[in-house]
């Protein structure tokens, strides 16, 4: 390639950047809210058993960078209780029930779409995320039986992990936002957004396929700082 050619590109290059530099934008923020999380499971061999959502939280921070007006990547690091239960549909069983509260550090990380004014925006949020089991606390109601009676014990433990146990999970994600910026520098924001695992956090047995999802509603509130 000649010089010229070659400097040309450059320059090009170069100012392409520039301008991609000028229109960017920096922002950070913390947010908190409610989340709901169901499992999906095979009922095989477990038709006695019901699954239901629990309610948890959400608690974290966001960075966002803004390529353009209307497009930006934005990375969180998020500390979720995602949580379900699980009851015994046999009469004489009712009362048998385990609630799973499961804690996890999530980094989703997601394009950021948003159309509006300058005040007020909407935002369309797609990504992916990954994630790592810090914890398991189960509580609920067992049950033991002798040739005359059944005995019920409740219980609330802190679960220790085994080699079944899948710790690191990763899925897709996406959800809808509303931001109100209030000046150049500060803006509120309301956001619901689904997270979707696409692997399982039960490894499963030697003779035994029992893969286990958590699929998670989450709806918060956030401000952030743009720079």
């Amino acid at each position: 390639m000649k010089k010229p050619a070659l400097c040309t590109i450059l320059l090009a290059l170069l100012l392409c950047g520039t301008a991609l530099s000028a229109s960017a934008q920096w922002s950070i923020g913390l947010r908190g809210g409610w989340n709901q999380t169901s499992i999906t499971r095979s009922n095989a061999g477990r038709i006695d058993e019901t699954y239901s959502p629990l309610s948890g939280f959400d608690a974290g921070i966001e960075g966002r960078y803004a390529f353009k007006d209307w497009v930006a990547l934005r990375a969180d690091l998020i500390l979720m209780r995602r949580s379900h239960r699980m009851d015994r549909n046999l009469n004489y069983l009712e009362p048998v029930y385990t609630s799973h509260h499961n804690l996890y550090l999530m980094l989703p990380v997601t394009a950021d779409f948003s159309f509006g004014g300058k005040h007020v925006r909407g935002h369309v949020l797609l990504g992916g995320y990954a994630g790592y089991w810090l914890r398991e606390r189960r509580e609920g109601t067992t049950y033991w039986m002798t040739d005359y009676h059944i005995y019920f014990n409740d219980f609330n433990e802190i679960r220790e992990f085994t080699r079944e146990d899948a710790r690191f999970c990763a899925g897709v994600t996406g959800g809808l936002g509303l931001s109100y910026n209030i000046n150049d520098h500060w803006a509120l924001n309301l956001e619901a957004i689904y997270y979707y695992d696409l692997t399982s956090h039960h490894r499963g047995y030697a003779n035994l396929r029992d893969p286990r999802y958590l699929n998670t509603l989450s709806v918060t509130f956030g401000a952030s700082y743009i720079f």
